[in-house]
């Protein structure tokens, strides 16, 4: 009995990621509105049905592939976070990455606008964009505590309320990007200097940070 439950489980979640998967895909081809659960379905390869039965929604299948994507985006966001050690290098991380978002992939950027707009009326929606939020804010928040304390840099705020600031300019570079994505390079340097300065200033140079 447990082995077939067990089974059962694995059976579900490798639909279920099956799934996810394609709405992803489809995402980046079509568009959120494209995005059809019959579409998603063939793609997948299974029945509209079991689209309903594990998501309920077309919303709540972009909630969990905008929350999948962010768990990839935080987990590599903190790797590299760990090894940054003065404001340049952390803002330098925060807009590179950002570049890479709005650049390469311009639909997730657009799955999470969609979503911003279905939060106002669905606030299930809203709570998962504002944990998905919190969580990336944790991770810098902590890596910009963690150099303060160790003496390297010097915050114009306390450290959960500079990395909101961050992120926040953060999303809004990325819309006035896919609304007019010739202007991302031109901007980029601008953009990591203005996070720089709202960060704080440089104390004392860490061990990787290079040479001036």
């Amino acid at each position: 009995m447990g082995v077939a439950t067990e089974a059962t489980k694995t059976l579900a979640t490798d639909k279920a990621m099956r799934i996810v998967d394609a709405m992803r895909s489809s995402v980046a081809r079509r568009g959120v509105a494209g995005s059809t659960f019959d579409h998603v379905a063939r793609e997948a390869g299974v029945s509209r049905g079991l689209l309903h039965y594990y998501f309920g929604s077309k919303e709540k299948l972009l909630v969990e592939v905008a929350r999948r994507d962010s768990q990839v985006r935080l987990e590599a966001m903190s790797a590299e976070l760990a090894r940054a050690e003065t404001t340049e290098q952390l803002s330098s991380l925060w807009v590179r990455s950002l570049y890479a978002t709005v650049r390469h992939e311009p639909e997730y950027v657009t799955m999470l606008l969609e979503l911003y707009v279905l939060a106002q009326r669905q606030p299930e929606i809203g709570q998962e964009l504002a944990d998905m939020n919190r969580a990336m804010g944790q991770a810098f928040s902590d890596r910009l505590e963690t150099l303060a304390e160790q003496g390297r840099i010097e915050l114009r705020a306390a450290p959960e309320v500079v990395a909101e600031i961050v992120i926040a300019f953060g999303h809004g570079l990325s819309l006035r990007f896919l609304s007019d994505p010739e202007r991302v390079e031109d901007l980029m340097e601008a953009a990591a200097d203005a996070a720089t300065r709202a960060i704080g200033r440089l104390v004392r140079p860490g061990p990787n940070a290079p040479a001036a």
